[in-house]
């Protein structure tokens, strides 16, 4: 792909970001005699027509949460997007096999990355790239999100931080109440007549992840024949979980003993459209889900598969063509 013209779209706040990264990308890009033009996202909006109209490519130069909001404000377009990992977990960048280190990082972006329409997950009005998480894990994210807005004091070192993070997990979940969900499995078909029949299935869980690629909280492959290019979510569900140390111990036995459980549905389930809600509608409020880990909402959630959403600049040698 020729690349003349490229906007960085950086977050300042990321966890591996720095102005001196920021001036090496922008050196890297002149010394190749493209053009760079940059966008801090905390300080600008993404304007939609101005981007697709005046640039070839854009990088995000941020973490997870940065990418989704990139994505949410380009959905639709035909822009490609690469993504410069620069979070604390960076899942896209796991999914893509993209390098850390930056200047191996832009080689390939420029030199073999290729544009590929992928897949979307939308949890309401929200789009997402990786996954949504329902209960437990969103009301982590909530929290964290207010606790690291009112801590002043930035953590550097990106590996103190996850280690703080961790901790902090223990300490918030503590008291966790975990509620009854219910998944509204809603699929979609056609008889030869053109006649549309829907079909509910209802599994109730106490935690539910709905992952659209293979990673999950770090470098962790709960969904391992999972990808973008699938036409379904692959769904974790944690249906006996009294405490966090349940959820732990669940999600472990996902990573060590994944061929054992994927076909078992107590644990695993896949759909391309669904509704999650309590078993108890009054308790929706109290109830979260997030997307690519920021805090997106509470319940009644609708979740569906968003095809050839967006277009990204991927590795083709970790985007090949789904067999699913």
């Amino acid at each position: 792909m020729i690349l003349k013209r490229v906007l960085i779209i950086y977050n300042h706040k990321s966890g591996r970001f720095s102005e001196k990264k920021l001036a090496y990308i922008l050196n890297f890009f002149k010394y190749k005699n493209i053009s760079a033009g940059i966008l801090n996202i905390i300080e600008n909006s993404i304007e939609k027509d101005n981007i697709e109209n005046f640039y070839d490519a854009v990088l995000v130069a941020g973490g997870d949460g940065s990418l989704n909001h990139v994505i949410n404000n380009l959905v639709y377009s035909n822009i490609p997007i690469a993504h410069l990992p620069m979070g604390t977990v960076n899942l896209f960048a796991l999914e893509n096999k993209t390098p850390y280190i930056l200047k191996k990082a832009l080689d390939e972006i420029i030199y073999k990355y290729k544009p590929v329409k992928i897949n979307l997950g939308q949890a309401n009005d929200r789009f997402f790239f990786a996954m949504t998480g329902i209960g437990f894990d969103a009301f982590i994210v909530k929290n964290m999100e207010e606790k690291i807005r009112n801590n002043k004091r930035r953590i550097y070192n990106n590996s103190i931080k996850y280690i703080s993070y961790i901790f902090n997990i223990i300490k918030l979940t503590k008291n966790y109440k975990f509620y009854d969900l219910c998944l509204e499995n809603i699929n979609v078909a056609d008889d030869t007549a053109g006649n549309t029949e829907k079909t509910k299935k209802v599994t109730c869980a106490k935690e539910i992840i709905v992952s659209n690629i293979r990673y999950y909280g770090g470098p962790f492959k709960v969904f391992p024949c999972n990808s973008p290019l699938n036409k379904q979510f692959n769904i974790r569900l944690v249906k006996n979980a009294a405490g966090r140390m349940d959820v732990v111990f669940s999600i472990l036995k996902s990573l060590t003993f994944y061929k054992r459980y994927s076909n078992n549905p107590d644990f695993y389930a896949k759909a391309d459209k669904m509704i999650i809600t309590s078993s108890n509608p009054s308790e929706n409020k109290f109830i979260y889900y997030q997307c690519d880990g920021e805090f997106a909402g509470t319940l009644p959630v609708e979740i569906k598969k968003v095809n050839n959403a967006i277009t990204m600049l991927v590795n083709p040698l970790s985007f090949p063509p789904s067999p699913h």
